[in-house]
């Protein structure tokens, strides 16, 4: 699996399978999109979750944060965002079922390839948003973190 960087601010940041971290963009997506969160950029933010979701930035997935926020009123929406992530993922308990990922829709056959194997455990993505998290509040510290998930097809 291909490994990208994922970081927000002063090159801060961790590694990650890119197949892992489109799992975790489309649960932000599927919150982000609810009418109940107001982005400046919000057309922009779910495009860019879209095309990564769909394997269109595959070789190339980052997160857009920087190029879409308009300051802190939109880091706030997305923490609360995460947060809500956080509690679904938490809600689901220790697997996401090989069902609920083969239902994720996406163009993506490779991320389908990869996650028809077996469940995957919710611990493992929400270690991710947990990173997310920390990091648009500031206190992610790392510039070269490797989040090797515990989990392989």
């Amino acid at each position: 699996m291909a490994t990208t960087f994922i970081d927000y601010k002063d090159d801060k940041g961790f590694y990650i399978a890119e197949t892992f971290m489109q799992l975790v963009t489309h649960y932000i997506y599927e919150e982000a999109k609810k009418e109940q969160y107001i982005f400046s950029n919000k057309e922009d933010i779910l495009e860019d979750m879209e095309w990564d979701i769909n394997g269109i930035h595959a070789g190339y997935l980052v997160l857009m944060w920087h190029e879409y926020f308009n300051g802190a009123p939109d880091e706030q929406v997305m923490l609360q965002v995460l947060g809500n992530v956080k509690k679904t993922l938490q809600n689901k308990g220790p697997q996401i079922s090989v069902a609920e990922l083969m239902s994720i829709k996406t163009e993506d056959h490779v991320l389908k390839y990869i996650l028809d194997k077996k469940p995957f455990p919710t611990a493992e993505l929400i270690r991710v948003i947990d990173a997310l998290i920390q990091m648009l509040e500031g206190t992610w510290e790392s510039t070269n973190y490797d989040m090797d998930l515990n989990w392989r097809y």
